[in-house]
């Protein structure tokens, strides 16, 4: 028997959490790196004030001062890389780079890791040599803001799971930090990566006007084809989001991104790993990767809610159950019992979009001849991964 999916089913335990993100850090963050000038991967590393060095020496000062009297164990550090790229040379000499990363260890399920990820690094591809003056606010200090303050509320109270909060270098030359990063947590072996979710221009964009383009409305990409673990993945985000208190709808998108563009999240996809990336809904191409992407053109109360989504994001994966394993039998989908679980979701896909969402305490349902999922669901409203799709044929 099936029961109707009711918002009574998946009560947030959230907001607590997410009435902390403050619109003052956000824009303090994002107002600190644009006064670096650039932060573009071959900008001077030296100078204290000016530059990628100094970015990212400011970055993870930012994690080690947030995680002073935090009740779980945190490890901050620079993961180093080096990459053969003509693009990551400067004066014909190969330029060493850093991402900068915090590990949240989780209390549970310390092995298991749910990753998110930011490029901090800017471009200015109107300006002259590699100094040129990149403020890079929306693209990306935004999601870099939004990944410092995840940490800050996040790394005060214990989470289930390990969580991984990184800012990648060299995004824009190619997506090289966080291809890099993703490699070296596949040889560490030290994590089983569940999944990346990625932040990229996410401040909420204003038109020349000042007014905001989009204040409802969040997109994600995610790697196809439609039945792919990261597109189930950006349908999960999909429920988490709405039914939190974020404020959004979120838009899942039928490419990996938008045409001739991409992101970070791509990186993880090549190493085998979910990931997705949230972006505002409307974006000004025209003004990214140029000197006029500046803090004034953020729309701070967007970024807020886009920072919301992402921390009900990251609390539901930290602290969900497994997802059920599924299967045929007998002319009907069957799936096991897991640990944890009050009740389960069982969705029917048509097309990109789940066209059924219900609960059920059953662990075998005949359904209509269309793809199915389930997923596992607490009392407390932590919904699993969805498991592969079966079809009653």
């Amino acid at each position: 028997m099936l029961i109707l999916l009711a918002a009574a089913l998946f009560q947030s335990a959230d907001d607590d959490f997410l009435k902390q993100v403050a619109e003052s850090n956000l824009k303090a963050t994002v107002e600190k790196l644009v006064a670096f000038d650039t932060r573009m991967c071959l900008s001077d590393a030296d100078d204290a004030k000016r530059g990628i060095g100094a970015a990212r020496a400011w970055i993870k000062a930012e994690f080690e001062r947030h995680a002073k009297g935090a009740k779980s164990e945190i490890k901050i550090d620079y993961h180093d890389w080096d990459d053969p790229s003509p693009r990551l040379a400067k004066d014909g000499k190969r330029v060493p780079q850093k991402n900068v990363y915090a590990i949240l260890k989780g209390s549970k399920r310390p092995k298991e890791a749910i990753v998110f990820g930011a490029h901090y690094d800017s471009l200015n591809l109107r300006g002259a040599g590699n100094d040129a003056v990149a403020p890079g606010a929306n693209d990306n200090a935004s999601g870099t803001a939004a990944v410092l303050e995840a940490f800050r509320i996040l790394c005060r109270t214990p989470q289930e799971r390990t969580i991984i909060f990184v800012c990648f270098a060299a995004e824009e030359q190619g997506l090289i930090g966080a291809l890099h990063f993703a490699q070296w947590l596949k040889e560490k072996a030290e994590f089983d990566v569940v999944v990346m979710l990625n932040n990229d221009i996410v401040g909420g964009a204003k038109d020349d006007d000042g007014k905001p383009l989009n204040e409802n409305e969040l997109r994600c990409y995610s790697a196809p084809p439609e039945d792919s673990d990261s597109r189930r993945f950006a349908r999960l985000a999909k429920i988490v989001v709405e039914k939190s208190s974020a404020g959004l709808k979120v838009l899942v998108k039928e490419t990996i991104d938008r045409p001739k563009r991409g992101g970070d999240h791509q990186s993880f996809n090549k190493e085998g790993f979910t990931a997705i990336r949230f972006i505002e809904a409307v974006e000004t191409d025209k003004i990214h990767h140029t000197p006029d992407d500046k803090t004034e053109r953020i729309h701070f109360p967007y970024h807020v809610k886009s920072t919301k989504a992402d921390l009900a994001l990251l609390l539901n994966m930290s602290n969900a159950p497994a997802a059920p394993d599924v299967k045929l039998e007998d002319g009907k989908i069957v799936w096991t019992k897991v640990d944890g679980a009050d009740h389960y979701l069982v969705a029917v896909r048509e097309g990109n979009d789940f066209v059924q969402a219900a609960a059920s305490r059953e662990f075998a349902l005949k359904l209509e001849d269309k793809p199915v999922c389930v997923a596992s669901v607490t009392k407390a409203g932590r919904i699993s991964l969805f498991s592969k799709e079966v079809s009653i044929k």
